[in-house]
């Protein structure tokens, strides 16, 4: 007997191997262990024969495997994925399963029907909740896709309360999708009322093992129900019937390594070829989402009143163009904190960028410090006394004493997280402050401490980056603090202004949700942008108007399907021939189409990455099959040419 195995490494064939002994054992969709190319490797059995086909490399050396980790239907979208951000079959189908090898089932699903009783849950909706909740429940089945915007407060999570002991009442299967680790514990409190035979938590912070036994627990009917991250639309369940996308204007429901693919392109296309219905919920949705809802695409759900308990929220501009000297905590926002903590309140506050200083400078010979290895300055970390950078993660010791001058005037240029937290703790030392940042908060018990001492009144100020800003709904807080929104806006990417007002507008929400007002102060140099001053007034649809009209002058989404092409290399001059040969395959697919446009090739944002040089091409088109063949062409004609890595982006979230 023989084994069509498609190996883990990015090939596009599938090779035959002899399973010898391993006959009488083998299933398909069991993963093996094979020697390709003179080194051992992983693979998964597709097919098995009498007969082998062509690509005979030899004997199986053993099974990984007792039983399938894959099916056809996941197959399926193994292949949609492969095709539609263009990769190997076998990168699209490893992504997929998780890397434990070790399922250790504790129940089994028959057991599990016998003891687990319905769920009632004593929930009082108001009539615009009822109303959006029968419009989903009522769609079960349909394939129907729900935008569900909620102003701050409107109660969403309480509709998703309702569906979930719905469909889980019905036998069926849920999926619950968040952009963040730091959000599980608070949503798996909400979600309490779900057995826990029945409920798993998925996320990168699990061990391997966790991982592929929740996995497996999916595909054995176990599991019904999965609070989790990305990688959770991967799960193989087997009557999925709702899938619930929280937060769904996020970044990190786009992946940033091959295949590069985004929740929002999967869940479309698992709605339309499994009927499941999806919803897609946002305080602040994406602009492509919102103008899709308008459009028809999707059904428009709106809830546009707050919920019980909720208060509105005081909101205060500092102008630090007219504060005086070069402070990082202005009076005014020293005098708030100070009352609130008086009155044991709780104080958020938010900076989007990590480190002490963003970068040191020698004041007598304007030296910078930056990466050997990319085109940025390094970020100076205070408590770790070195210079990072960020992209490659390349560190180096901190020296007060200029390399090139040997002067001792070197000066730290910016702020972040780090320098906040400082100052905080030097003035308010009788309080706890706590930083929740990439660097503070890499133990996989991190966040589930963080909600906790949150929710018990342990910590009294908490200073972080985006992680705080995302849907953490804690009664303390009272006062939220908003440092350099415009931070954000300071970069070339065409999304800076949607992400700098969903900053603005979450990280305000946090405040005022329970009996008593809440306050908001944003501490910037930029008080009249659009992004800013709508996202101060939580006003979405003012923010879209006026978002719209630019993404239609300047051909971007909703309007125009982009692919970015990235040449990487540590040669420019490869990078360059690439490109060159590449936009040349663009030109002759895309000459005389019409509303079509091909970028020159020209360096990226940010020149350099971990020594490899980068050049792009951006692809703008109305036409979305003519993206498949631009890079189903540019990627047969030029992958594999050496010393060039050729990444495909396709619908980019950033063009950095």
């Amino acid at each position: 007997m023989f084994a069509e195995i498609l190996i883990n490494l990015p090939v596009e064939s599938t090779f035959w191997y002899d399973l010898g002994g391993f006959s009488s054992k083998a299933k398909k969709y069991e993963r093996v262990r094979v020697v390709f190319s003179g080194e051992e490797a992983e693979g998964i059995i597709v097919n098995i024969s009498d007969e082998p086909g062509p690509n005979k490399l030899g004997k199986i050396i053993s099974l990984i495997d007792k039983e399938p980790v894959f099916s056809d239907e996941q197959m399926e979208f193994a292949r949609f994925i492969s095709e539609y951000y263009t990769c190997t079959l076998s990168e699209a189908v490893f992504l997929m399963i998780p890397k434990g090898v070790r399922y250790s089932r504790k129940v089994e699903p028959e057991d599990l029907e016998r003891e687990l009783k319905l769920i009632d849950l004593d929930i009082e909706l108001t009539e615009e909740q009822e109303i959006a909740y029968s419009r989903v429940k009522d769609s079960f089945g349909s394939g129907k896709i729900f935008l569900l915007y909620g102003v701050t407060g409107s109660g969403k999570t309480e509709i998703y309360r309702k569906l979930v002991q719905d469909v889980l009442n019905r036998g069926r299967s849920c999926l619950l999708l968040v952009p963040e680790i730091s959000l599980t514990p608070q949503l798996v409190d909400r979600f309490s009322f779900v057995p826990k035979e029945i409920l798993g938590v998925y996320h990168s912070k699990l061990t391997d093992s966790e991982r592929f036994n929740i996995y497996m627990d999916v595909m054995k009917g176990i599991k019904k129900f999965v609070i989790g991250a990305r990688s959770s639309i991967f799960l193989p369940f087997n009557d999925l019937e709702l899938i619930i996308v929280d937060e769904e204007h996020e970044t990190s429901y786009k992946s940033s390594s091959t295949p590069r693919y985004s929740i929002r392109d999967l869940v479309r296309w698992l709605s339309r070829k499994r009927n499941i219905t999806t919803v897609l919920g946002s305080a602040t949705p994406l602009v492509e989402s919102y103008y899709r809802g308008l459009n028809g695409e999707y059904e428009l759900l709106k809830l546009l009143n707050r919920y019980s308990r909720y208060q509105e929220i005081e909101v205060e501009f500092i102008d630090m163009k007219k504060e005086k000297g070069n402070t990082v905590l202005s009076p005014r926002v020293l005098y708030e904190i100070t009352n609130k903590l008086k009155e044991n309140e709780q104080v958020l506050i938010f900076i989007n960028r990590r480190g002490y200083s963003q970068f040191v400078m020698c004041e007598n010979c304007g030296y910078v410090p930056s990466c050997p290895n990319c085109d940025v300055s390094l970020t100076y970390h205070k408590y770790k006394n070195s210079l990072e950078c960020h992209h490659c993660g390349y560190k180096e010791r901190y020296s007060e004493v200029c390399k090139v001058c040997k002067s001792s005037r070197v000066k730290e240029v910016g702020l972040g997280t780090e320098k906040v937290e400082d100052v905080l703790r030097n003035v308010f030392h009788k309080y706890k402050v706590r930083r929740v940042d990439m660097d503070s908060m890499r133990g996989k018990e991190s966040y589930d401490s963080l909600y906790k001492e949150l929710k018990d009144g342990n910590l009294d100020i908490v200073v972080g980056t985006q992680i705080i800003a995302k849907g953490i709904d804690i009664p303390g807080i009272n006062l939220v603090c908003v440092f350099y929104p415009e931070f954000s806006l300071r970069l070339p990417d065409f999304y800076a202004s949607e992400r700098t007002f969903f900053l603005v507008s979450q990280a305000i929400g946090r405040a005022g949700r329970r009996e008593k007002k809440g306050k908001a102060i944003i501490q910037t140099y930029d008080t009249e942008h659009y992004s800013i001053t709508t996202g101060v007034k939580q006003n979405y649809e003012e923010f879209y108007n006026e978002e719209i009209k630019r993404r239609e002058n300047f051909r971007y989404p909703p309007f125009y399907y982009i692919t970015r092409f990235i040449f990487r290399s540590e040669e420019e001059k490869k990078c360059l021939e690439i490109g060159n040969a590449a936009r040349i395959i663009i030109e002759g697919i895309a000459f005389k189409k019409g509303d079509t446009f091909v970028s020159p090739l020209l360096p990226a944002p940010i020149r350099k990455i971990s020594k490899n040089y980068r050049y792009q091409i951006i692809v703008k088109t109305k036409d979305e099959e003519l993206l498949t063949t631009i890079q189903k062409a540019v990627y047969r004609e030029l992958r594999g040419r050496k010393g060039v890595y050729i990444e495909i982006d396709r619908n980019p979230i950033s063009i950095l």
